[in-house]
């Protein structure tokens, strides 16, 4: 059980890592970061646009991280988001990616699914199809987790 636990603990880190370090050296050229990585991404996916609070949640990050990421790419041009309310808020309204965003974003996809299929060199489709049902079962689970220690801690 214990040695179980070193592989998975160690495994999951090492991935972290590279998956980190790929986001740095793909994205200099873009010179973006991991959050503004993941934003344009998941813009991209979703045409209609997305709130901060929706960003953050796919993201996983918290809401100020993806509010200073949206700032940026709003200043470099990459998202359309609308201008403050009264109140100063904008976190209802939907951000775009704008013509420029979706270009990089574009690009982004490339290097995303060469680094994917290079990960899942060695195995065939059926594996890939188990790894992820049980990656995610295993996320979900620790998630689960998780939250009953935040309730019983509580």
């Amino acid at each position: 059980m214990i040695r179980r636990f070193e592989t998975f603990v160690t495994a999951i880190a090492q991935i972290s890592r590279c998956i980190q370090k790929l986001k740095s050296q793909e994205m200099a050229h873009f010179d973006l970061k991991g959050t503004h990585v993941m934003c344009l991404f998941h813009l991209s996916q979703h045409p209609e646009g997305l709130t901060v609070s929706q960003l953050a949640q796919l993201c996983d990050e918290d809401k100020a991280a993806v509010s200073r990421a949206i700032g940026e790419l709003r200043v470099r041009a990459l998202v359309s988001a609308p201008d403050a309310d009264a109140s100063g808020r904008r976190y209802r309204a939907a951000i775009t990616l704008t013509d420029e965003g979706r270009a990089v974003a574009q690009q982004m996809d490339r290097k995303i699914i060469r680094a994917v299929d290079a990960a899942a060199h060695g195995y065939s489709e059926q594996e890939r199809a188990v790894f992820y049902r049980v990656l995610l079962q295993i996320a979900e689970n620790l998630q689960h987790e998780c939250a009953q220690k935040e309730d019983a801690d509580s």
